[in-house]
């Protein structure tokens, strides 16, 4: 009996955690990128992230723009900095070539060509955290500084969120010193414990008024399976559903009448170790994006992954670059 017990439970455990470093989640199934599975990262000692960006259309070449993202983690596995590039502007640049001669013979003649260059901004977001809980989220676009701070209840439920423009003192940008604060706004939430698998989460404003309420459920493993928001003072109504398969998220549905009723709604094809292959989002059953991902199939590392938008036509190819402590 011992033998086929350990068995069991080691196939268990190969399917509960064998994830790759992406996981898809109830916070990022309508965002551009899934979340960064922590456990996974803090058991391989991975210490940062580079997203090599390539971008390409249909009928065209692929073309490096030298665009990336960067993702910095503690030893726990949590993301502590966050950086990416855009490009702000394209110049179009006019170069020549000299006339190539050979015995004093013109082989070749000049001649002129066009090519882009790109100035970048790099924008970027640092994180704080108390243990797990996160603290502080300060975002940085160029000289402008915007910072939340939160506060927990027992439970590592956010009860406060503050939310400040702020200058940074320092001549140097990567060494931040607080200078000014400005209050932009500030929100609490309470919290009210139904059953043992839903509550109900209430905000307010910073006049201590409530502007909306929010029924969570939740499964028997602790897992979100439905949020419903309504707004007090409104006629705004936000639900959304989540649906599992051996624990992993595998399907998200969005509806909301904010602007409009619109549906949103992401699918997770995995493998049989739990590892996602592909992701599809749409809106309103127009897909907007279909995203491959190829993970490695002995260590679970994500190589790489082919984000395809067939409205537009284009393709993003993004390689992994790991570096370790």
């Amino acid at each position: 009996m011992r033998p086929i017990f350990s068995i069991i439970l080691f196939f268990f455990f190969s399917i509960s955690f064998a994830q790759s470093v992406l996981i898809p989640s109830p916070t990022s199934a309508f965002a551009p990128l899934l979340d960064f599975n922590s456990d996974f990262l803090k058991d391989r000692k991975i210490k940062s992230i580079t997203f090599d960006i390539i971008d390409k259309k249909d009928f065209a070449v692929a073309e490096d723009k030298n665009l990336m993202n960067y993702y910095e983690f503690n030893s726990e596995g949590l993301l502590l900095r966050f950086y990416y590039t855009t490009i702000a502007k394209t110049i179009e640049k006019e170069y020549h070539t000299q006339p190539v001669y050979h015995h004093r013979r013109m082989i070749s003649a000049g001649s002129s060509y066009f090519k882009n260059e790109y100035v970048y901004d790099t924008i970027s977001t640092v994180y704080l955290y108390n243990n797990k809980n996160l603290i502080m989220k300060r975002y940085n676009d160029g000289t402008y500084y915007e910072t939340r701070y939160y506060g927990y209840d027992s439970k590592n439920r956010v009860t406060k969120e503050k939310r400040y423009k702020e200058t940074n003192n320092s001549e140097i940008k990567n060494n931040f010193v607080l200078g000014n604060q400005t209050l932009i706004s500030e929100d609490s939430f309470q919290y009210v414990d139904i059953t043992r698998t839903q509550y109900k989460q209430i905000c307010l404003n910073s006049e201590n008024r409530p502007y909306k309420e929010i029924i969570v459920n939740k499964d028997s493993t602790g897992k979100v399976t439905s949020t419903n928001e309504h707004y007090t003072v409104a006629w705004i109504v936000q639900n959304a559903e989540f649906k599992y398969t051996r624990g992993v998220l595998t399907s998200a549905e969005f509806k909301g009448n904010a602007n409009g009723d619109v549906i949103l709604k992401s699918t997770y094809e995995c493998d049989s170790t739990n590892c996602i292959y592909t992701e599809k989002q749409y809106k309103n059953d127009l897909q907007l994006k279909e995203i491959s991902y190829i993970t490695e199939r002995n260590s679970k590392f994500l190589n790489s992954f082919i984000s395809r938008d067939p409205i537009n036509k284009t393709m993003r190819i993004v390689k992994l670059i790991y570096i370790y402590y």
